[in-house]
């Protein structure tokens, strides 16, 4: 299990943190990494095996002054998963942010849909974010945080949308298992809804969020100890 950081500088909020960023080659995934990295993380960039755009996203980070190396692993296979924790726990001296971003969109209309594509889109998404919190479980550090994060929902992505709803639902009920440990569980979607802790509605409000990366920036940092079980709306509202 990592050990928590003990002290940061003020104008690098994460510093001493490392944080995995699944699919971070490429999306959401690839701006929240370059937002964390600005932050001061070490911030992993997981990729499928396409290593070339992986290699961007580190080149990009680096070039602005942070740092970020490139890990390999099909999230959706366990055995992947763990082999590429267990190099990041060597080469980044710990694990205290995990990031869910990776998502696939459906190439076809709901009714020309295979049984295929449908196990895919479950697998790269929800199995993909169930084996990051169970590894985070067992190796992230004391008072880490695991910020999963859903694409909006989209016209004719009937499937895509039944994903996001899941990874929203997994994330709340999860997040007992983590509390003895300090580890805060939390959600950023999109949509409306309604919140009952005032610190992140004031968090929010100075955010004034359109993009999940600001957000994300929050929930990883030490303000944010007592934001849990949220779904955070990119809108300006937390659901529960």
């Amino acid at each position: 299990m990592s050990k928590p950081v003990d002290s940061v500088p003020a104008d690098r909020p994460l510093s001493g943190k490392t944080a995995l960023v699944t699919a971070a080659y490429t999306g959401i995934g690839r701006s929240i990494a370059k937002t964390l990295a600005t932050q001061g993380a070490k911030v992993v960039v997981q990729h499928p095996h396409f290593p070339e755009p992986a290699a961007e996203v580190v080149e990009e980070i680096t070039e602005a002054g942070g740092t970020a190396l490139a890990l390999a692993a099909d999230i959706a296979d366990r055995d992947e998963y763990e082999e590429l924790v267990q190099a990041l726990l060597e080469e980044g001296g710990g694990w205290h942010v995990l990031v869910n971003t990776a998502a696939v969109p459906e190439s076809e209309p709901f009714p020309k849909l295979s049984s295929e594509a449908f196990d895919s889109n479950f697998a790269a998404t929800v199995k993909g974010v169930f084996h990051g919190l169970q590894l985070a479980l067992q190796h992230l550090a004391d008072e880490g945080r695991v910020i999963n994060v859903c694409d909006p929902a989209a016209p004719g992505s009937a499937v895509h949308d039944a994903t996001r709803g899941a990874v929203e639902q997994l994330g709340q009920a999860v997040a007992p298992d983590f509390t003895p440990r300090r580890i805060t569980v939390n959600t950023v979607s999109y949509g409306a809804g309604t919140t009952d802790n005032a610190e992140l509605e004031t968090a929010l409000a100075s955010l004034r969020p359109t993009e999940p990366g600001a957000v994300v920036a929050y929930l990883a940092g030490a303000a944010a100890s007592t934001v849990n079980a949220q779904i955070i709306r990119l809108d300006g509202t937390s659901g529960r």
